[in-house]
C-alpha cells in the first residue's frame, strides 16, 4: 500500500509527513510518499522546516518535490491532504481518488511556509498529532 500525503509546493508540510509516517510506521506493506498541487519539481524542503524536522529527528536533507500528477496519483493507493483545497485537487485529477483531510477532525494543517521557527513548529507539532492517531487507527 502507497499513502501519498498533499500540500502546496511539498516543500513543508507534505515532505515532513511523509518523513514522519515512515519513521513511526511498523508495517513492511506500506510505503509512503509526497507532492504537492503548485509544487516546482526537485526544490529541496524548506531551510526552516528542515531545521524544525531535524530537532524532532526528522532528516529532510535529501528531500525533492514532486507535482501532484495523475501518474504520482494513480501511483497511490490513499491520499492525505492538508486542506481542503489539496482534497479538492486530488478528487479534480481523480473523481474515484481515495483521498481524506490528514486531520482526523477535518481541521487544515496550517501552512508555515514564509514563516518563523514558531510557526513550523506548531504547523509540524499538529501534523505530528495527526498521523500518529492515524497510524493508531490503522489509517
Amino acid at each position: 500500500m502507497r499513502v501519498l500525503f498533499v500540500c502546496s509546493g511539498n516543500i513543508c508540510r507534505s515532505p515532513f509527513a511523509e518523513a514522519l509516517a515512515r519513521r513511526l510506521n511498523d508495517r513492511a506493506d506500506v510505503e509512503f510518499a509526497s507532492a504537492g498541487t503548485i509544487a516546482l519539481t526537485g526544490n529541496s524542503a524548506s531551510v526552516t522546516g528542515r531545521e524544525v524536522a531535524a530537532e524532532l529527528g526528522i532528516d529532510m536533507g535529501t528531500h525533492r518535490a514532486t507535482h501532484l500528477t495523475a501518474e504520482v496519483l494513480a501511483a497511490s493507493d490513499f491520499v492525505y491532504a492538508m486542506e481542503e483545497e489539496h482534497h479538492a485537487a486530488v478528487l479534480a485529477l481523480d473523481p474515484g481518488a481515495r483521498v481524506e483531510l490528514l486531520s482526523p477532525e477535518g481541521e487544515p494543517m496550517p501552512d508555515p511556509y514564509g514563516g518563523d521557527h514558531e510557526e513550523y513548529a506548531a504547523s509540524y507539532s499538529l501534523i505530528q498529532d495527526a498521523i500518529v492517531r492515524r497510524l493508531s487507527e490503522g489509517n
